[in-house]
């Protein structure tokens, strides 16, 4: 077990991202994130996040793109887990 927390959040990052398909995927993310902040849609300490309606390998296109609530996506990305989740078990 790791007692210092520095080693234990790299340790937990690169298990996460140690995939890169995971690793692009966030790369996306972010670059969306940046290109609404770049357009004045959304702020950095707002509250509110960039949202793929398609997630196609996540595609950044402004029609992709819309901005939501925090509390909303979280929502949305824990029904949309459940379900996947209750699909592959049957």
């Amino acid at each position: 077990m790791v007692n210092n927390t520095k080693e234990y959040a790299k340790k937990y990052y690169w298990e996460k991202y140690r995939n890169l398909k995971t690793l692009k995927d966030k790369v996306k993310r972010q670059q969306a994130r940046r290109l609404m902040e770049k357009k004045w849609l959304v702020k950095k300490w707002d509250w509110k996040e960039v949202d793929h309606i398609k997630w196609v390998r996540v595609w950044n296109s402004m029609k992709n793109l819309r901005i939501i609530p925090k509390i909303l996506n979280r929502k949305l990305g824990q029904k949309k887990w459940v379900k996947n989740r209750l699909s592959n078990n049957k």
